[in-house]
């Protein structure tokens, strides 16, 4: 298994080179398949991903479950896009964002690394803790959640990524799994609210551009403005000041002295539709 690997890891890296992007910088998988002419869709189907060629192999197509969490989705649509640059033809899966532990089938396998290789560059995570002077070894799970929000994935998808990658031992894996996101935004908030998929993003450099849907919470430093009346500020937190995506759309939200400037594209809950129109209201396509 050591052989595909690799094989992945490298497919993952010539990707973000072709994508104008370096071993550290998080993806978006979805803004990624666009520029690789690759079709996202969202359907109301519970399943996982399908990856479909149409119109005599000239349209790649991946289909993504909208029942899913949030951070799934973008496993999944990683996980399905790797068929599509592995040539491996019509694909309906059903994954456990496990990078690479989902399946002993070597196709799958293989995919599941480059997901995991593309979302989640081990030299990001690194620097990413790194950054905030924080040992990986002993970080907490708002910690190890914070990461996991800038790169787009889910708490266990990381901490799984993390052990398989032997950044953390197995000991520290299963002691940060114990503890549910639903607890950690819990924590921070210090009430209880409806369990939502939350993002953590602190005044790090990342990406310019989060993605959330409507019902998401956020976290953001109390020091930034924000447009717009799409977000809903809940109260103020030890990790920053807390909001819920309450409308689809695109807010900017940026700091004075200019060190932070991000835009948050909120999609409407349970969206159906071509992946490049999920941020605008009401459209049917």
């Amino acid at each position: 298994m050591t052989d595909i690997y690799k094989m992945a890891l490298l497919k993952a890296d010539e990707i973000r080179e072709q994508l104008g992007l370096n071993i550290f910088e998080p993806i978006n998988i979805f803004d990624a398949c666009k520029q690789l002419e690759v079709s996202v869709r969202f359907v109301d189907i519970s399943m996982e991903g399908l990856y479909l060629i149409q119109g005599g192999g000239k349209n790649p197509t991946i289909l993504l479950s909208n029942q899913r969490p949030f951070p799934r989705r973008c496993f999944t649509c990683a996980h399905e896009l790797g068929h599509h640059i592995f040539k491996h033809g019509f694909k309906i899966d059903g994954l456990s964002e496990n990078t690479g532990e989902s399946s002993c089938d070597t196709e799958e396998f293989l995919v599941d690394c480059f997901a995991g290789s593309l979302l989640m560059p081990v030299a990001g995570i690194q620097v990413e803790f790194s950054k905030r002077k924080w040992v990986m070894g002993s970080a907490s799970p708002i910690q190890f959640y914070t990461v996991c929000s800038v790169f787009g994935t889910g708490y266990k998808t990381l901490i799984t990524h993390c052990k398989a990658n032997k950044l953390i031992s197995n000991n520290k894996a299963n002691a940060l799994s114990k503890v549910q996101p639903a607890v950690i935004l819990k924590t921070i908030i210090s009430s209880d609210i409806p369990t939502s998929y939350f993002k953590i993003i602190d005044r790090q450099p990342k990406s310019a551009i989060i993605d959330l849907e409507v019902s998401n919470y956020i976290i953001l430093p109390d020091s930034v403005i924000i447009e717009g009346n799409h977000l809903e500020k809940i109260k103020g937190t030890e990790w920053g000041i807390s909001y819920k995506a309450i409308n689809p759309g695109i807010v900017r939200v940026y700091s004075e002295d200019k060190k932070f400037n991000s835009f948050i594209r909120i999609q409407n809950n349970s969206y159906s539709g071509l992946a490049e129109y999920r941020h605008l209201e009401n459209i049917k396509d």
